[in-house]
Formats: C-alpha cells, structure tokens, sequence
C-alpha cells in the first residue's frame, strides 16, 4: 500500500558489503539516563526532526533504513573534510553511487548530542531541495538508544532505558542488525489460506509506503511454488525514485495477500508492488497504525496498535503509477495492460481529475500529495511520441 498515491520516495542509502571498510558503526551520544522527545514534521510519512549543529538549526530525516548522510551544501557550510576516497552506497532503487565519508561534528537532537558519527555526503537531489533536507539520522547514529515513533503525538523519542517506554512482550519481534550501519531487520509472517511463510525485511522509517516486496523474494517464491501472492498487475515500468534518481525500467508486480504478520499484529487484504532492491522493507506507513520502538542495543522491535482488532489495509489501486523524471510529473509505469494503446510510459501528467499539474511544480506536487477522491477521474496527458494531448478516463480497481 502506497501512502503516495502516484509515486513512492525512497530514501535509503546502503553501503556496499563488497568494501573494505568493516563498520560505520562509530560515535556515541554523549549524555546518560536520558529520555528526550523531539517534535517531528511528516511530509508524506517522512519523519524530519531539527538537529542543530555549531549553533545552527538543519533539518535531518529520521531514517532506520539509511546511513547517516549530510547534503553537499552542508559538507561546504560546515567545512569538513572527506575521511577517504569515498564509498560505493546504494539507495532504495538499488543504484549505487561513489559518495565521500565524513565524521560529523556534535549533532544535538532534542537535549541529547550525537559524537564522531561518520556519515556520507549526498549530491543535491530532487528530495533534499523540494523538502529543505539537509541530512539523515541513520541507524548508526541511533545503534546505541532505544527510538520511539508515535505517529500520533507527533513526536521521535530517544532514551537509553526501555522501562521509559511503554511496550508490550506479545507485541515484538527479534531484530537482526547489520554489522556495517547497524539497519534493523526483523521476521514478518505472510499467510495465505493453509501456506505461512516468513521473510527477514528491514524496518526503512525513510521509506513512503507499507510493504515493498523486493523482486529477488517474489521470483524466489515463485521457484518454490509457494502460493502466497496473487497478481494484481504484471507491467514493465520504473517508477522508483531513490536518491540517486529513477530506477531502469523492470518488469514489476503488484500484488495482493489476505494475511501479513508484523510484531504479533495482524494486517488484512494487503496491495504491495515489488522493488528493485534485494530486500524487502516495511515503511513509515506502520507508522499510522501505532507506536513502533525499535530497541536497537536489546535488539527488539516493538509495535503498540492503535487498535485491538486485526488491521484491513483493503483498498482500491489506480491502473497508472506515475513519478518525477527530469523535473517533470509523468508515467512511470502502466499497470493495466488494457491502456497501452493509449497511455505511454514517460507521459507527462498534466490534469488528474480535479487537480491541474501543469501548473503545479513537482516539489509542490509531493508535498501536497493531491489525488483525485472518486474512483473514476481522467487524466490529462501529453504523450511523450507526439506531443498530442490527450484525455483517459481512469477507473479505481
């Protein structure tokens, strides 16, 4: 399930496991016995927290499934220096990228100050300029405290005693954290009818959305004839924005489950689409449904639901799913095939329904997540061939 309706960001940046470097997990925070909540802005489920650093206040996404990174603005404002000649990191669409190594000077966050984390530099990206990011708090910068989510209160917390927390033992599930930046991976269950399964996804708080399936997991179940998912569509499309930009084109799947199992909490009637990432991920979707803790020292994660009952995620999906290329609103991938004749990928979206992006840049687009509210609208393109403009009516299925 997608939080965006048209596209999904996808923010996380992994280190190559085939360098030489063997950990990023360095630093500390500097205080003891603390407990600190921090206020969070959400801009289409991101966390964004303010962090000051040399007295001056930046604003930082909270990211476990991400490396702590720094925009390449910041690395000149603060003047650092690289450590190296640079790493190889991958983002979320699974393109790799050669980015400078640097340890951050004290970053305080709240009453609490992170020291000597070593962080990467981005290149200026869509992302960080439309959202005024100037960096990621990343897994090895939190490793060492116990972080609470609440979607509710709006707030990120910090602390290094789990009894400041309210958690609930039948609610948890076991984490497995990566030796290099320390990315929490937990065990979700996936049922269908008779048949469970488990798979080892990454709890990625930077990325929009419920559930991706990576590609390499869904064609592995297919090897083993497990019948967990059923086809909702089958299309060749790239509509994954990571940070180092838009996916190659890849046959991609939207899928359907009737059971998923997260910390003992029982989701309904799941649509995910598949990624090009070799990991499956589990975003800041959860978030919406109840409090996540993620205790990276005991190695637990725990979830308190915002309701007793099973969680139905039913819902209806648009046939189109679009993405921000080269500055532009376009198609990114048409799931139904029944439209190929009519609509191309790379179409630019100009009208969908009532909302008119023609004259709507596509930094206002994100953050506005507009979409049409009645399952039929039409969508105003201008086919990519041509330059025709044409009128499809689209229908919710």
């Amino acid at each position: 399930m997608k939080l965006l309706y048209l596209f999904s960001a996808l923010l996380c940046l992994n280190l190559s496991t085939a360098q030489t470097i063997k950990t990023l997990n360095k630093g500390k925070v500097v205080q003891k016995n603390y407990n600190v909540s921090v206020p969070y802005k959400d801009i289409n489920g991101l966390v964004i927290v303010e962090a000051v650093i040399k007295g001056k206040t930046y604003n930082f996404i909270v990211d476990t499934g991400a490396l702590s990174a720094i925009s390449q603005e910041l690395y000149n404002e603060l003047g650092l220096q690289s450590d190296n000649n640079g790493l190889d990191v991958g983002d979320s669409s699974n393109l790799r990228q050669n980015m400078k190594l640097v340890t951050l000077p004290p970053v305080q966050v709240g009453d609490i100050t992170f020291t000597d984390v070593p962080a990467v530099v981005t290149d200026s990206s869509f992302f960080l300029e439309c959202l005024g990011i100037d960096g990621f708090i990343g897994s090895n910068m939190m490793r060492n405290s116990i972080v609470k989510f609440s979607y509710k209160d709006k707030t990120v917390s910090f602390t290094d005693k789990l009894k400041n927390f309210s958690t609930d033992k039948k609610k948890n599930a076991h984490l497995l954290k990566d030796k290099t930046q320390s990315n929490p991976y937990l065990k979700i269950g996936i049922k269908n009818n008779n048949i469970d399964a488990s798979e080892t996804i990454l709890f990625d708080s930077g990325m929009v959305g419920l559930y991706d399936l990576s590609l390499a997991v869904y064609e592995n179940a297919l090897s083993q004839k497990l019948d967990l998912f059923s086809v909702v569509y089958q299309a060749k499309g790239a509509f994954s924005l990571g940070i180092h930009g838009v996916e190659s084109q890849k046959e991609h799947f939207m899928l359907s489950m009737p059971e998923l199992n997260f910390a003992g909490v029982s989701f309904k009637n799941i649509t995910a689409t598949t990624t090009s990432d070799t990991k499956s991920r589990i975003g800041s979707k959860i978030l919406s449904y109840g409090d996540v803790v993620v205790d990276y020292p005991g190695r637990q994660l725990y979830f308190n639901p915002y309701q007793d009952d099973a969680i139905d995620l039913t819902e209806k999906n648009w046939p189109v799913q679009p993405v921000i290329k080269d500055d532009k609103f376009v198609v990114g991938i048409v799931w139904d095939a029944a439209l190929n004749d009519r609509i191309n990928e790379g179409d630019e979206i100009l009208q969908f329904g009532e909302f008119n992006f023609s004259d709507m840049n596509p930094c206002e687009s994100f953050k506005l997540n507009r979409k049409p509210q009645t399952d039929t609208a039409v969508m105003v393109l201008k086919d990519i061939k041509t330059g025709e403009i044409k009128n499809v009516e689209l229908v919710k299925k």
